[in-house]
């Protein structure tokens, strides 16, 4: 067996290939982070798998001298998918009697599958790893981002029209399967290094849809709820102040509802001198000043820190604006508006066509043709 170190590193640099990457920092907090989660036996598998599904039999030619049969090593699979160390099981695959996995990439993946189990060391070096180093991975020119903000629900008006993708009570209505809810990653790990949420006490802020829910609700983990619970949900977020990201396409596997002193991602974009500029909304607020009283409601309610008082009136920075909506619920005099961009973006299909978009953008068209060719003859990529 290779020392720990340096499995560690080469599983890093395994990570880093996934259409969301896991580059190497100055700190060595992503290393840390790989300690925490595997044990250097997980590690040595982990290498061993691809970025694409894959059966046990199929991986087994890799890992026969750790493993006996194919049966044993899928035992150890499914315990790492239980831990939220790799994908796996049903999830990814079309035929319910047949389970696949593959590699996880770090975020949207490894870290939130930490839920109810993330502790205060993870947690450290994340905000280390997440704050200094992975942000500029996260959002990259010209790549689609993993998740997009959608306006909350008492910002739509008549003159606002929004498209099916953009409106969350008709997001939860057309998903078909159940829906779990399970507790934020983000407000645990900051709960575990003892920086309690600001918005609100509730943990349980992220609703899962299609396979993943199936998948949870197989593991016994999250919560089952129905359509009008969810929604029921939805208003209670809204009325908090918590901002509503899906996964960025039509058909979302995820529904989280966020804040601004815990979401990784809000905190991440907030990194930028110009965050809205590195986000996917197809909104922004803008505040008509002859109505406005200066009360300072939407500068508290805003989690980007988009709005100041200029002379006792409201000012919106676009800069950072998000369109979220959060600013306009709570306006007594209708004085802040939610308007839509006149080049209002489109987001991909579903899942797959999402991060297929994400790594065509960053190997290109040639490499991910020749990554396709080698899954299709079982070559590991």
């Amino acid at each position: 067996m290779e020392t720990d170190d340096l499995v560690y590193r080469k599983l890093q640099k395994h990570l880093d290939r996934m259409p969301v990457g896991f580059p190497e920092s100055e700190s060595g907090a992503e290393i840390n982070i790989l300690k925490e989660l595997f044990t250097p036996e997980e590690a040595e598998i982990a290498l061993e798998l691809s970025m694409l599904p894959e059966s046990a039999s199929r991986i087994y030619p890799r890992l026969k001298t750790h493993f006996s049969s194919v049966e044993e090593l899928e035992v150890k699979l499914d315990d790492m998918f239980s831990k939220g160390l790799i994908m796996g099981g049903k999830l990814l695959s079309d035929d319910n009697n047949k389970k696949l996995y593959s590699n996880a990439q770090y975020v949207i993946g490894i870290h939130e599958m930490q839920f109810d189990r993330i502790n205060k060391g993870v947690m450290a070096n994340t905000i280390n790893y997440v704050f200094n180093d992975f942000y500029k991975e996260f959002s990259k020119d010209d790549v689609p981002v993993q998740m997009r903000t959608i306006p909350i629900q008492k910002s739509i008006i008549k003159d606002n029209y929004v498209e099916t993708y953009d409106n969350i009570k008709d997001l939860i209505q057309g998903t078909e399967g159940k829906i779990v809810i399970i507790n934020c990653v983000c407000k645990q790990g900051m709960d575990a290094v003892g920086i309690p949420c600001k918005v609100t006490k509730t943990r349980e802020t992220c609703m899962i849809f299609n396979a993943f829910a199936e998948s949870l609700i197989e593991a016994d983990k999250g919560r089952v709820i129905t359509k009008e619970e969810a929604i029921s949900l939805v208003e209670k977020f809204e009325e908090s102040g918590l901002v509503a990201q899906p996964e960025n396409n039509k058909n979302p596997e995820f529904l989280c509802f966020c804040c601004g002193c815990c979401c990784g991602v809000l905190n991440m974009i907030k990194r930028f001198p110009k965050p809205a500029e590195h986000y996917m909304s197809n909104y922004y607020a803008y505040v008509d000043s002859d109505q406005c009283e200066g009360c300072g409601t939407c500068t508290s309610r805003c989690q980007m820190d988009a709005i100041s008082l200029v002379e006792e009136k409201a000012v919106v920075d676009l800069d950072r604006c998000i369109g979220c909506g959060l600013c306009t619920s709570t306006c007594k005099t209708g004085a802040v508006v939610l308007a839509r961009k006149d080049k209002a973006v489109e987001p991909p299909r579903d899942h797959n066509d999402l991060y297929k978009k994400i790594i065509m953008k960053k190997i290109g068209p040639a490499a991910a043709i020749k990554t396709m060719i080698k899954h299709k003859l079982g070559m590991k990529v």
